[in-house]
């Protein structure tokens, strides 16, 4: 889905977990990846995937909460061609983060002008509101809602 838009990009793996999507951009082409992950277990797991399947000069990996780094200035602002972000699911006791990650994600200064934005959520739940995006594709698997947004410069 995204095969045309990943070669030579920087690309961003928000709620990276085992590290899966951002190793599959780099086996796809990305020139950098980086993997952001907060849990201390997870991020182990993470490391030695990435090393495992990728090697030293892949990109970054950010041992922090998704929030909290979004929410401080970029180092290299600009320089993200497609993000990620597959946070956990809504449940009953916690609604969907995804609006909140587009909002920051935005304000961030991480992206290029042309950025896209790639939203996994469950299926059957509210569209993320996303003021500067239009969303340019959308694929059901199962209970998986995957959207693609591209900036358009407005919001």
């Amino acid at each position: 889905m995204l095969m045309t838009l990943v070669p030579d990009s920087s690309f961003l793996d928000l709620f990276a977990g085992s590290g899966s999507i951002g190793i599959e951009a780099w086996s796809r082409g990305a020139k950098r990846v980086t993997w952001v992950e907060r849990d201390p277990r997870v991020l182990r797991v993470l490391r030695e995937n990435v090393a495992e399947l990728c090697g030293e000069n892949a990109g970054s990996l950010v041992g922090e909460d998704v929030m909290n780094w979004l929410s401080r200035p970029a180092l290299e602002p600009g320089s993200i061609d497609v993000a990620y972000a597959d946070p956990p699911y809504a449940t009953d006791e916690e609604p969907d983060k995804m609006e909140e990650v587009i909002r920051r994600l935005s304000a961030s200064g991480w992206l290029a002008p042309s950025a896209v934005f790639v939203a996994e959520q469950r299926t059957g739940g509210p569209y993320p509101a996303a003021p500067g995006w239009e969303r340019i594709k959308e694929r059901r698997y199962g209970h998986t809602r995957i959207l693609v947004f591209r900036k358009n410069g407005e919001g």
